[in-house]
């Protein structure tokens, strides 16, 4: 079962209801529904005192990971939001934007790479921006995600030929077979090493592990964080939930 960045924040922020007195609680004038979960937590707790000492170290590593998390996309922004190296597709002036952290050379990844394609379609108002991880060849200077990028950047019109080529490609890259695509899209000067493509993926890299994304797919969704893949019917509503924010 996936959680969503909101659903873990509620779970822990209902741990820390523990901390407080039942006076305390009173006096905040919470809703009955809100009372009677935050009763029945403090009972459970009661019940099994053996748990309070690792769900308190456990709330505060949280907290920990939640503060991060939120300062390392704050300082990032501009550089995942606003960036024309990125590439992206969808609204110009979107109403939502969908950070896609994704791999080339990632199965689930090509399976939700269309989803979220056909959903830019249905929905004109969303954006979506790949933000390129090559975890299967990060060792490999010659890889799916700086070929992608060196044409994204270098030879535009041909980008969408190439990505669909290299999602649709059952399997891992490997020189081969971005050589294949290369020769069929007339790109081939696009899988020179070039610097800034380079540094770019090692950026995006190090953003993934600092946002603690434990692999691709994942997708920043609004103040969600999506991990692994969704099919459109259990994607879709989550969209729709945050478009009519």
């Amino acid at each position: 079962m996936k959680t969503t960045h909101k659903q873990r924040a509620f779970i822990w922020i209902s741990l820390l209801m523990m901390s407080l007195t039942t006076a305390t609680l009173h006096a905040a004038a919470l809703p009955q529904e809100t009372e009677q979960k935050i009763n029945e937590i403090n009972q459970i707790l009661r019940d099994n005192p053996q748990v309070v000492d690792s769900l308190h170290e456990s709330l505060q590593r949280y907290i920990h990971q939640q503060n991060q998390f939120d300062a390392v996309l704050q300082q990032n922004n501009d550089y995942i939001y606003n960036n024309p190296d990125q590439p992206s597709y969808g609204a110009k002036d979107p109403k939502l934007t969908i950070a896609f952290f994704t791999d080339y050379s990632c199965p689930w990844c090509k399976k939700l790479t269309p989803v979220l394609q056909q959903l830019t379609k249905k929905y004109p108002e969303i954006k979506v921006i790949d933000i390129l991880v090559p975890l299967k060849e990060i060792n490999s200077k010659q890889n799916s995600a700086t070929y992608a990028l060196n044409t994204w950047q270098n030879k535009p019109s041909k980008f969408a030929e190439v990505s669909e080529l290299l999602v649709n490609k059952p399997g891992s890259h490997n020189p081969a077979s971005l050589l294949q695509v290369a020769k069929k899209t007339d790109t081939r000067e696009q899988l020179e090493e070039i610097n800034k493509t380079q540094q770019q993926v090692t950026k995006n890299y190090q953003l993934f592990a600092q946002l603690g994304l434990q692999g691709t797919p994942a997708m920043l969704i609004g103040d969600e964080v999506i991990p692994g893949y969704l099919p459109i019917e259990k994607l879709e509503p989550i969209i729709q939930a945050q478009l009519a924010k």
